[in-house]
């Protein structure tokens, strides 16, 4: 609506997936592929995904927000695995001296009754491993340097803390980070 306003909603549906044939989609959450939860008696599951999202920008600062439902589903004849996962983000950046610039994200996923969720611990324990999680969050703290467009280094630290489905903590996933990126 605005050069410094941008909004925006977007969908997503795997459709009906074989379990035998497909295994998992292409959609993926938290960050891992979403896959049957349904009992070896599954055939087939689905899942899909409704975002909305809009960023602010203004000449120092960058503030983006998102936040979106997936609801998942399967034909296990034995247990109702309907899910529906939601979750945000808020962002922000601030330059801070020319090419410095700092950077914060918040972060949240809510999964009432459970679903694989990694974040940022370990994808074989918590994507594919068969543990639930009930709900996470995330902060990352960062700072970076535009050496020109094409290069970017950068440093985060992010927090994880969460509870799985079971009740166990999850508070031992933070992560610090140096990255250098190069495009062209």
């Amino acid at each position: 609506p605005a050069p410094w306003l941008h909004v925006s909603t977007s969908a997503m549906r795997t459709g009906k997936l074989d379990v035998q044939k497909d295994g998992v989609s292409e959609l993926w959450l938290g960050p891992g592929l979403v896959y049957s939860l349904g009992s070896s008696n599954t055939t087939v599951f689905e899942a899909n995904v409704l975002e909305g999202d809009v960023q602010l920008k203004f000449p120092r600062t960058t503030v983006k927000a998102a936040g979106g439902v997936l609801q998942y589903k399967d034909d296990d004849p034995s247990a109702n695995n309907r899910r529906e996962v939601y979750y945000y983000y808020v962002e922000g950046v601030q330059k801070i001296h020319k090419r410095l610039y700092a950077a914060a994200r918040w972060s949240q996923i809510f999964a009432e009754q459970g679903f694989p969720i990694a974040g940022i611990g370990d994808a074989g324990t918590y994507a594919f491993g068969g543990n639930l999680a009930k709900n996470l969050w995330l902060l990352s703290l960062g700072l970076g340097y535009r050496w020109s467009e094409q290069l970017t280094l950068k440093a985060e630290y992010s927090f994880q803390r969460g509870h799985d489905i079971d009740g166990a903590k999850r508070d031992q996933e933070d992560l610090f980070a140096t990255t250098v990126n190069f495009a062209f």
